[in-house]
């Protein structure tokens, strides 16, 4: 499988992947030509695998195991070497792999990914549910009185839709009788402004519907914006987030430069909005858990609706590989008594547990300052839980 934009598909596919007694080999690599040699991805991932490979034989695997861990980093390492070729705005590849039960998925990635290999039960997502949740579908359509261009982007990359052209001819001419004609090119000229404006507004409510994007930006002149906003139908006015002066003739460069900067503030102010929200929660005794541990007690119930997390946080600890109950330390299951399996990474196994418990995951990726105040990871509740 392979694709330049991570879907929600692609997430929920990896869900559907249980633990099985087989290790899962999730590689993740840098190929981002800003940062990384091409020359040098064979080179890093020979260091990764065999780096790994005897960190996997220190611990308590078996035999069978890891030979099939082996095969599994072999065939990684010969998709780098003889397969994979940069191409376009590809900056990561992710690779999948468990050989024991024919799983091999490719991922291109139009986003740096932190390069690493991670061997667990379960397939390591918590990189590409980030890029998922970090990137919104940004539309920005750029209009003057003539012409308009709509501007679909997310993660980094834009599709360009179809433009659009008012029927418009010249300036007003001046004269007639008593400047009656003036006026009645004026009326006609502002009537052809306001079926254009009618058009691209159309357009916007259709790829909307479509699901094509989640935030508007509107590039017109501020004497033309409240001719053009009331026409927005009314799903799309609260998607509205500013207004700039870029118009239909600016460089592409130009347009995609300011549409990451609105980005860039839309995931500050929703970490910060989030983050405030959770701590009042907490503070009043609401519907909240902060820290590991109540996390962790809160998932077996189902009581987790959206886990909020740290995007550097990381703790091992266990899994149950029959019910999939987590636990920080090594030993039976609290739940059903059955073995546990360590993990490298508890969050990640938890935020699992959580979309397959349809809740949802927001990573703050900001250094927020007040992630301390949640211990890194928190949650908002379905409902209370005790103790």
């Amino acid at each position: 499988m392979n694709s330049n934009l991570i879907t929600k598909e692609h997430i929920n596919e990896l869900l559907e992947i249980k633990p099985a007694g087989t290790l899962v080999t999730s590689f993740y690599l840098n190929v981002d030509p800003r940062h990384t040699n091409p020359s040098a991805y064979k080179t890093v991932t020979n260091s990764l695998l065999r780096t790994k490979l005897r960190s996997l034989e220190k611990e308590d695997w078996s035999k069978k195991q890891l030979a099939a861990v082996k095969e599994d980093f072999e065939k990684i390492e010969f998709e780098v070497t003889n397969s994979f070729v940069p191409a376009g705005k590809v900056r990561g590849l992710v690779i999948i792999a468990d050989g024991t039960r024919d799983l091999y998925l490719v991922y291109r990635v139009a986003q740096p990914v932190k390069s690493q290999v991670v061997v667990d039960p379960n397939p390591y997502i918590r990189p590409l549910v980030a890029i998922l949740d970090e990137y919104h579908r940004l539309m920005l359509v750029l209009v003057d009185k003539q012409e308009a261009r709509l501007l679909e982007v997310y993660m980094g990359e834009v599709l360009e839709h179809n433009a659009y052209r008012s029927d418009i001819e010249g300036k007003v001419r001046k004269g007639g009788w008593y400047g009656l004609e003036e006026r009645r090119i004026e009326r006609s000229i502002k009537n052809k402004v306001i079926r254009h404006y009618h058009t691209v507004a159309n357009a916007l409510l259709e790829h909307f519907r479509m699901g094509h994007f989640e935030y508007l930006f509107i590039g017109i002149k501020a004497e033309d914006y409240s001719l053009f906003f009331p026409l927005l139908h009314s799903y799309l006015q609260p998607r509205v987030k500013g207004r700039s002066n870029l118009s239909p003739k600016d460089h592409i460069n130009t347009i995609i430069e300011a549409a990451l900067e609105m980005e860039r503030k839309i995931n500050e102010e929703d970490d910060s909005m989030i983050l405030e929200r959770l701590i009042e929660a907490l503070h009043k005794g609401g519907l909240a858990a902060k820290g590991i541990e109540n996390v962790l007690r809160a998932i077996p119930m189902g009581a987790c609706q959206a886990l909020v997390v740290d995007d550097n946080y990381r703790v091992p600890g266990y899994i149950c590989k029959e019910c999939s109950c987590l636990d920080l330390k090594a030993g039976n299951c609290p739940f059903c008594g059955k073995e546990t399996l360590s993990v490298e990474d508890v969050v990640e196994e938890a935020m699992e547990e959580v979309l397959l418990q349809r809740g949802e995951i927001k990573y703050i990726t900001t250094n927020h300052p007040r992630l301390k105040d949640i211990d890194h990871i928190g949650a908002f509740l379905r409902y209370k839980i005790e103790g």
